[in-house]
């Protein structure tokens, strides 16, 4: 694959639409671009030439990874509500754990997940031999934690 070049927007649009559930009719707003194996979203009309060694504009949405597309939390948590599959909705006990870097029990398929607490996606988990973990930035995590103790201090 060239270095920086329009993905063809299919392939985006079947994973999401297919793992997520987000509506085709959606992502036809969005224009993809990829760039080093990283696959950005952005308004179209995108460009697709890129001075080596510049992001494109937009947010970084997926990745290629081993096994496949990988979403970043930051694309999953700005999709948040049109993500209606893949959903781990996860208590407050278990977000805590995934936050702390453990895994935790989950029946859901294998792969990528949009991880939710109370309805709300709060990034990416990943389902490997029946066991659900966070691929939430370090940073992002903290967060969260932070505010999972004040709720909790405030109860």
């Amino acid at each position: 694959m060239p270095e920086s070049s329009a993905l063809p927007s299919e392939e985006v649009t079947n994973y999401l639409a297919t793992r997520f559930g987000v509506s085709r009719d959606f992502l036809a707003r969005l224009a993809f671009v990829e760039n080093r194996g990283e696959i950005w979203a952005c308004r179209p009309p995108a460009l697709t030439l890129h001075v080596r060694g510049r992001r494109p504009p937009g947010l970084r949405a997926l990745r290629r990874a081993p096994d496949g597309l990988k979403p970043t939390s930051a694309f999953l948590v700005a999709l948040g509500p049109e993500v209606t599959a893949g959903l781990a909705d996860v208590t407050r006990e278990e977000l805590r754990l995934l936050l702390l870097g453990q895994r935790i029990p989950s029946t859901h398929a294998p792969g990528y997940v949009a991880l939710a607490y109370g309805g709300d996606v709060l990034g990416c988990g990943r389902v490997a031999n029946a066991a659900l973990q966070a691929l939430i930035p370090t940073g992002r995590r903290g967060e969260l934690l932070s505010i999972l103790r004040a709720d909790f201090a405030a109860m």
